[in-house]
């Protein structure tokens, strides 16, 4: 039941000159341009169908995703502390789920650690290597006549595995055997959604819904705060995440740009919480998910809660608690208000980050799932349904440093000459980036070189560190050691089959370390589906985020009715989830897949 510093590169802060104050005024526009009118397309309302009276009879099969989820929450008390116990846990509904499922502890998605390929990789059964998705909401497809990357959003219809054959998934393998049947896809991230609809308007999926495309008889995703979520029993009291002004700082334009975008109270925050439809909470997709199951009785569902994965990208991450010290700034709470120790806890990574604030979402998470569950039970569903519970990926809140150079991959090649806009496009956020040569590939392994030889100050260490790894396309295909598997970043179909006529393939892969960011270019910003002027400078939009190793841990946990519950410790990956899927109930994935059937573990 639910519970109510220093640098190895080149630092330029010069005063801005009139030219860039223009510039940079611009952009401040464009970014309140984005708040203003929002920044997706419209959708036409679906018609409304008449109310089921009756539910079916047919097994079904449900995955919940909670995007974002590390583990490590799932094992805290009711404070945000380690040594969690039965009536004294963080997530106590989650607990209680995994109670009456087999829990995989040690459980890894795929690189990049990302949302879209991971959410297709648990329904495919694939990695990107077999999809060819590599990025989040939309990626560099070709070069065109004049030399500029061709950016589309991401869709099946580029999806293929690595004989070159459309990628098949659980939705298309559902169909064939149950044509009859409804499936549905209800997603907090709408282009998660729109990577399932077919260029000619239809879609792999009968129910697609997304928050500003659902049937009229769904209410309109309610406005709510990411720090402060309607179940906050204190938030008049608690701290939130803050930011810093902007002009509190070196003055490069990348730099007011970065402090423009992220923290509580910037652009991105303010766009999550603003545009509801867009950016819904996890209680409207739950509400809306149970009204539709009793209207439309689907047997298969995928349902996406992305409240946890937007609140670590704008407010930050609490999974470790040893991150968390006492603030050096004094807090001044509102009258009226008790002072509590655990209100001045702040990242070390990020001083601007309160743990309360973060742990405010997470309980909400945890409610919200409760709520889902318990409505499910309610209309009869569970005793039939097998439900899988996962996390796309997980999250870390990125350190916080002036030195805007110390992550710049494009700036460091510029400066050293190796690489210029003309010839290499650059397409990244977070914790992971694509570089791709036009032009000129022979400077790759320079590149590649310099990149790794790059030093950086650590702002929580204090110790001079090469901030990320930097992968060739030997190292996609070959694997490194802690990093990544044989192949899992290396698309054979693409690569050395199509010879990337059809899509190209990143030269190099960079995967940031312990912590660090890599900033956004050409205006894209992939992990919130934005897309700011194409002249904006780099920037770093987040202050937590995902995309590297240190991000692969998942959650992921299978229930049967009947089956076998318990915690598994070995080791498996996202892949499995739908293989499994398609093994327990008999359907044949056309596609290639890598994933490993567990359904013994269950039977």
């Amino acid at each position: 039941m639910p519970d109510t510093q220093g640098t190895g590169g080149t630092v330029k802060n010069t005063p801005i000159k009139r030219r860039s104050f223009l510039k940079w005024a611009a952009a401040l526009l464009g970014g309140i341009a984005l708040l203003v009118w929002g920044v997706f397309p419209k959708k036409k309302k679906q018609a409304a169908p008449p109310v089921k009276t009756s539910p079916g009879t047919r097994e079904k099969l449900v995955f919940v995703a909670i995007d974002g989820l590390h583990p490590g929450y799932l094992d805290l008390d009711a404070k945000g502390l380690p040594g969690g116990s039965d009536g004294n846990w963080l997530m106590p509904n989650i607990r209680a789920f995994l109670k009456n499922a087999l829990w995989y502890k040690n459980a890894r998605a795929f690189l990049p650690a990302a949302t879209d390929m991971n959410h297709l990789n648990a329904l495919a059964g694939t990695s990107s290597a077999q999809t060819g998705i590599i990025s989040v909401w939309a990626q560099p497809m070709l070069w065109d006549k004049d030399g500029e990357a061709i950016i589309e959003s991401t869709n099946l219809s580029f999806a293929r595995d690595d004989m070159g054959r459309s990628v098949d998934t659980l939705f298309h393998a559902w169909k064939r055997r149950w044509p009859d049947s409804k499936t549905m896809l209800i997603t907090g991230k709408e282009w998660v959604g729109e990577m399932f609809r077919l260029k000619d308007g239809g879609s792999i999926v009968d129910l697609l819904v997304t928050g500003p495309d659902h049937p009229e008889y769904l209410e309109p995703p309610r406005k709510e705060s990411l720090a402060d979520p309607h179940t906050d029993t204190d938030a008049a009291c608690d701290p939130e995440s803050k930011r810093l002004g902007l002009f509190d700082g070196p003055l490069g334009l990348s730099d007011i740009w970065t402090r423009a975008y992220t923290g509580q109270g910037s652009f991105v925050t303010l766009q999550m919480e603003h545009f509801a439809k867009h950016f819904p909470h996890d209680s409207w997709i739950v509400e809306s998910s149970l009204e539709l199951f009793r209207r439309e009785d689907p047997d298969m569902a995928y349902i996406l809660l992305a409240q946890c994965d937007d609140a670590g990208h704008a407010i930050g991450n609490a999974w470790d608690p040893s991150e968390f010290i006492p603030s050096e700034e004094p807090l001044e709470l509102p009258q009226g208000c008790e002072d509590r120790p655990e209100y001045h806890l702040v990242s070390s990574r990020n001083r601007l980050l309160f743990r309360e604030a973060i742990l405010d979402v997470i309980r909400d998470v945890d409610i919200q799932f409760g709520r889902l569950m318990d409505g499910l039970q309610k209309q009869g569903l569970l005793e039939r349904t097998k439900v899988v519970l996962l996390s796309d990926h997980s999250a870390v809140n990125h350190l916080y440093s002036d030195v805007f150079s110390s992550t710049d991959a494009m700036g460091l090649l510029e400066e050293a000459g190796i690489a210029d806009k003309k010839n290499v496009y650059a397409f990244s956020v977070s914790s992971y980036g694509v570089l791709y040569w036009r032009t000129g590939k022979e400077q790759v392994s320079r590149a590649k070189q310099l990149l790794e030889a790059h030093k950086a100050l650590n702002p929580q260490t204090g110790e001079t560190e090469c901030p990320w790894w930097v992968l060739d396309r030997g190292d996609m295909k070959n694997g490194v050691e802690g990093v990544c598997l044989p192949g899992e970043l290396y698309h054979t179909y693409y690569i050395d089959i199509d010879k990337e006529q059809t899509m190209m393939w990143p030269d190099l892969i960079i995967l940031a370390k312990n912590g660090w960011q890599i900033p956004a270019y050409n205006g894209h910003v992939p992990n919130v589906g934005i897309k700011a002027p194409k002249w904006s400078p780099p920037w770093r939009v987040y202050n937590g985020g995902h995309g590297s190793v240190d991000t692969l841990p998942i959650v992921a946990a299978i229930s049967l009715p009947g089956g076998k519950t318990g915690v598994q410790d070995r080791p498996i990956r996202i892949a499995d989830l739908g293989v499994t899927a398609a093994s327990l109930f008999g359907l044949q994935l056309n596609s290639t897949t890598i994933g490993e059937d567990l359904s013994e573990d269950l039977l």
